[in-house]
């Protein structure tokens, strides 16, 4: 199986994390890449094109050994994990399933709204938009406090957990100078119990692999182009 994505180290990958819960680590072909940037960091799109394989053009993005491509995290963090056999991090049905789906969908949102933050400040001071800070930031402190009740409860490991771990991670330790409203934003304030739940379950391997190491393969676009061509000949000849 090969997984497009993007291999920025300083956050939680929800997707490598359940494929290493899965035992699945091993039979991915990581392939890098970048949507909105090269290598050097600049604002370009076009070098690492996802739309022959997604109509979004978006990562993660999962090509099975048939040529099915799956994409959008949700449907790729169901596929991995429904490929265990036992321990799946989807409980079965019942209200387990629910909390944890509810808290899947809490961790995804927390972290588009991180994401949507991270890529307006890629614009000039002047360029960026208030009014768009205003909308998402009460988005990112309502989830913020709903995890931390959540997490004085002592829960288990789960999808939600997941989730909600790769949202928080993205904000960072100390938040970002470039925010319009709240720059050095620390999401840990206030919230102990969130604090102690994060410190505690990055420390589960299918964490440790990826956060925080370097990408060590080939992360060229040229290297992105033969992975896709390779997924577009196996559907042809399939």
């Amino acid at each position: 199986m090969r997984l497009f994505y993007s291999p920025f180290h300083s956050f939680v990958h929800k997707t490598l994390v359940v494929a290493h819960e899965a035992g699945l680590w091993e039979t991915l072909t990581r392939v890098p890449t970048f949507p909105f940037r090269d290598l050097n960091g600049r604002f370009v799109t076009g070098q690492y094109d996802m739309s022959k394989l997604a109509p979004l053009g978006k990562v993660p993005c999962l090509a099975l050994e048939d040529g099915t491509v799956l994409y959008g995290s949700q449907t790729i963090v169901e596929f991995l994990d429904a490929q265990r056999v036992t321990n799946r991090l989807y409980p079965p049905d019942g209200a387990k399933r629910w909390d944890a789906l509810r808290r899947l969908a809490l961790g995804d949102t927390l972290f588009e709204c991180a994401v949507q933050l991270s890529m307006e400040a890629w614009l000039p001071e002047e360029a960026r938009r208030r009014t768009l800070y205003e909308w998402v930031w009460p988005k990112i402190v309502a989830t913020l406090d709903e995890a931390e009740r959540w997490a004085a409860t002592n829960p288990d490991f789960d999808i939600g957990s997941a989730g909600l771990l790769q949202g928080v991670s993205y904000l960072g330790e100390e938040g970002s100078t470039e925010d319009l409203l709240h720059p050095r934003y620390r999401w840990r304030d206030g919230r102990p119990a969130l604090s102690d739940w994060y410190d505690a379950v990055i420390q589960r391997p299918s964490v440790q692999t990826h956060l925080n190491i370097d990408y060590d393969g080939e992360m060229s676009p040229e290297n992105h182009q033969r992975h896709v061509q390779a997924v577009l000949d196996i559907r042809k000849n399939r």
